[in-house]
């Protein structure tokens, strides 16, 4: 062959080669392989999937970061992710790429950081709820109260199961004690907070769930009917309806002494690098897929696939109807949630908490557990303060 026309040949391949935008998932579903495959359809271009834990997640983008060197392009995340901004060298979205008006309202809530978009949510959710057997209880419980005369009747079952280890469990309660205040503006040392760490710390003991119980611990028990109720995510659903079919029963956490208890709730989001957003061809990427994961027709295909709850209200509305009774049930409670706050603070409430209600259950006195929890949050922010 002539090596005019293999010059020509040559000079095609590498004009059609496909781009590609590195993309790092911390979620174990198929979704990021299912935007993989749209992205590659719409604009022959390709995402590369490099899926991690969550914590191995945090960890990889903090080292990256300050090492500099291998940063994901798009990263799909957890939205509390986006209070550590300034340490993970993530960018503002621009507005104009973003349909604010399609947005829930806490969704918006979710995905901001001040008045800048540090992420685009795309799916809705992880906020707790009240599970019940409707073939064994019709009428579930709406108050603690109601619980706790369950535990004097019958002192020795468990009326209700959570996880007693896992602080995003042990947030909501600060809801019944601390109404209307985001988790990041709670000032830990207040009497409020030692009564919600009393309240909880007896219901742990009044339903013999132990310190060490978790999700998978709690679930079980209510599973083998050794629970009449229980505490679990959305993340449960799947499980829960696989076992108790039409029989599964979701209802609103139990309010106290008139207060309604309030899961928090976040958003799935992409997050975008600055590195990739200064690269000419990958912002314009990262903006077509964008543009693709906001597009009705595909979300509406996601939420059916997988049962989740969209950003998009107008896909919420049209696409979870009444008859769709369990997942009708899910969206209803995700509107009663708060929204997870997005400032770094955030991030060291949880250690702070566990090792404060740790500490608790071994014997601490609850007025030097609250002076401990509250003294480690300063610490760790003073620390991040001086980085």
């Amino acid at each position: 062959m002539p090596k005019f026309f293999i010059l020509i040949l040559l000079s095609i391949s590498f004009v059609s080669k496909a781009e590609v935008l590195e993309f790092w998932s911390a979620f174990g579903d198929n979704v990021d392989q299912e935007l993989a495959a749209e992205f590659e359809v719409r604009t022959g271009n390709q995402l590369m999937i490099r899926k991690f834990s969550i914590d191995e997640m945090k960890a990889e983008l903090l080292l990256a970061s300050r090492s500099k060197n291998y940063m994901p392009d798009v990263a799909w995340v957890p939205s509390d992710f986006l209070g550590l901004h300034k340490f993970i060298g993530i960018s503002p979205i621009p507005k104009v790429w973003i349909n604010q008006d399609q947005l829930e309202p806490a969704a918006r809530q979710s995905a901001m950081v001040g008045d800048s978009y540090m992420g685009l949510p795309l799916f809705l959710g992880n906020h707790l709820m009240l599970f019940y057997d409707k073939s064994k209880t019709p009428n579930p419980v709406t108050q603690w109260e109601q619980l706790q005369a369950l535990s004097e009747k019958e002192p020795e079952k468990t009326h209700i199961a959570f996880s007693s280890r896992d602080m995003y469990f042990f947030s909501a309660f600060f809801s019944l004690f601390h109404p209307e205040i985001p988790l990041d503006q709670i000032h830990f040392k207040d009497h409020e907070c030692m009564n919600t760490l009393v309240f909880f710390h007896e219901l742990v003991r009044l339903n013999h769930l132990g310190s060490q119980c978790n999700s998978l611990c709690s679930r079980q028990l209510f599973i083998d009917g050794k629970s009449t109720y229980l505490i679990d995510g959305d993340w449960a659903v799947s499980d829960l309806r696989e076992k108790f079919g039409s029989n599964l029963g979701i209802a609103s956490l139990p309010s106290y002494r008139g207060i309604p208890m309030k899961s928090l709730s976040a958003g799935k989001v992409l997050m975008i690098t600055k590195t990739a957003l200064q690269n000419p061809a990958k912002r314009l990427m990262i903006k077509q897929l964008l543009t693709m994961v906001q597009d009705k027709a595909f979300l509406t295909k996601l939420i059916n696939e997988h049962q989740y709850i969209s950003a998009s209200t107008e896909v919420n509305q049209i696409s979870i109807q009444p008859e769709q009774e369990v997942m009708y049930a899910v969206y209803q409670q995700y509107l009663r949630s708060q929204p997870m706050p997005t400032s770094v603070r955030v991030s060291f409430i949880w250690e702070a908490l566990a090792r404060g209600v740790s500490r608790y259950s071994d014997g601490m006195p609850k007025e030097e557990t609250m002076l401990y929890i509250n003294q480690l949050i300063d610490r760790f922010s003073k620390k991040v303060e001086g980085s």
